[in-house]
């Protein structure tokens, strides 16, 4: 039952990331929200999750870096 369970919120959450994705380029639709919610589903420990998460940490460390330098 739980891995029954895991696998729903698994393709709920990519569904509201491809949502999402088109709600970025369709101005009806809130796009970023609904990528947020689907990546809180998908949950830290998968690997799609773990590579994002992974950019977004060294794109924010490159950001103050490049502030620092300024």
């Amino acid at each position: 039952m739980i891995l029954v369970l895991q696998k729903i919120k698994l393709m709920l959450g990519v569904a509201l990331c491809i949502v999402g994705l088109a709600g970025t380029l369709v101005p009806i639709i809130p796009g970023v929200p609904m990528i947020i919610a689907g990546f809180a589903l998908m949950g830290a420990d998968h690997p799609f999750v773990r590579g994002v998460k992974a950019r977004v940490r060294r794109w924010r460390r490159w950001m103050k870096s490049t502030r620092a330098c300024n």
